[in-house]
């Protein structure tokens, strides 16, 4: 099949370290290890990590969208447009309708509703309606989350369409042995490590993890890997509380390097804060999983499903409850080596290339619908 994945988010590098760009390269890259030519179209194709293998590369231009994709998609002689849903999206869609193109929109966040709630956007009700109008004139949706499949239909998405296809991972990038190295990098001995990935963040939860922490025992470590707008706040934080000493900011790192930074932890921790209509399908806890840790996170969306028999939920805000689930887990090795196989065995379905046949199996569903109409 012959795809063209747009992803008009400035906010997105293609070569970036967050979660959103490695989900871009990953689909990209294991879309095309299935025998497919994969154009990757990104408003910014800079940053850290080098672009998928076995991808077209191209960036978008900021001005005359709808006619430069036109040109690209008929050039590359495109059969099926995916685009990752942002508030700029548009010119996409228009440009797949002028060619007769199939058109996919993937959905990973209620974008205007957590724009305005975390970012002040002005004119919401106006990017409510962009968006529910995109919603509606998809002919397929993707949606990483059941949470965001209700918010895609209350917002006007035909009931049929969509496809809940959770965020995967590259497991072949797992559990490759670099538990000494990193520990020898940080000065960390053999010590029960508990381990955070990802941006730092007030609904990531850092916060209540670092309070949870001090409650625990003093041989006990903290490794943060991430960075943020909370760093510096945190940081004083972990100071404040007394385990500045026992709690390490590794800082951002670049994707390749995190499988060895979650061999080097014990426990994964997920501590989200509470939060209505939670519409993650978080990359960290996917990835913790592969690397085999036993995970602690919240009880809310569909961390449950994802996390299943292989780790420990607890309630969202409940501080004593998450002190109580990594006491519980750092006191108990043979529970956590319980949890870590189940975590292995559940993470198999997960694969970056087994979610590139869900993705490929909507698109193609889309294309014959387009074919029909």
């Amino acid at each position: 099949m012959r795809i063209a994945y747009v992803c008009a988010d400035p906010g997105i590098p293609l070569g970036g370290v967050k979660g959103a760009s490695v989900h871009l390269r990953s689909l990209a890259s294991a879309m095309a290890r299935r025998g497919n030519q994969v154009v990757l179209i990104c408003a910014r194709t800079e940053g850290s990590n080098p672009p998928p293998t076995g991808v077209r590369v191209l960036e978008l231009p900021s001005a005359a969208q709808t006619r430069w994709l036109t040109e690209q998609f008929a050039e590359a002689d495109i059969e099926a447009v995916l685009e990752r849903y942002s508030l700029p999206s548009g010119a996409a869609l228009q440009a797949a309708r002028t060619l007769t193109l199939s058109f996919t929109l993937e959905v990973n966040a209620p974008l205007a509703d957590e724009a305005a709630r975390f970012r002040g956007l002005q004119d919401v009700d106006m990017w409510r309606a962009r968006e529910q109008q995109l919603m509606a004139e998809a002919d397929r949706l993707i949606v990483v989350s059941t949470s965001l499949r209700d918010h895609a239909l209350a917002a006007g998405a035909r009931q049929g369409s969509i496809r809940v296809i959770p965020n995967g991972v590259q497991l072949d990038l797992f559990r490759r042995g670099g538990r000494a190295t990193i520990r020898r990098q940080l000065g960390i001995d053999d010590a029960l490590m508990i381990g955070f990935v990802g941006s730092l963040k007030p609904w990531h939860g850092v916060s209540r993890l670092l309070e949870a922490f001090a409650a625990l025992p003093g041989s006990y470590r903290l490794l943060i890997v991430g960075d943020g707008p909370e760093r510096l706040a945190l940081e004083a934080h972990a100071s404040a509380l007394g385990i500045g000493d026992r709690t390490v900011f590794a800082g951002a790192v670049s994707h390749a390097q995190v499988p060895a930074y979650l061999d080097s932890m014990d426990i994964g921790a997920a501590p989200f804060e509470s939060m209505t209509g939670f519409y993650f399908s978080p990359l960290k806890v996917v990835e913790y999983l592969a690397a085999g840790l036993p995970v602690v996170a919240s009880r809310q969306g569909d961390l449950p499903l994802l996390v299943g028999d292989a780790g420990i939920l607890y309630e969202p805000g409940s501080q004593d409850a998450l002190t109580g689930a990594l006491r519980r887990l750092g006191e108990d090795s043979r529970l956590r080596a319980r949890l870590a196989w189940s975590a292995i065995t559940r993470v198999a379905s997960l694969d970056w290339d087994k979610v590139a046949a869900q993705v490929e199996s909507v698109l193609a569903t889309a294309m014959h619908q387009e074919m029909r109409t």
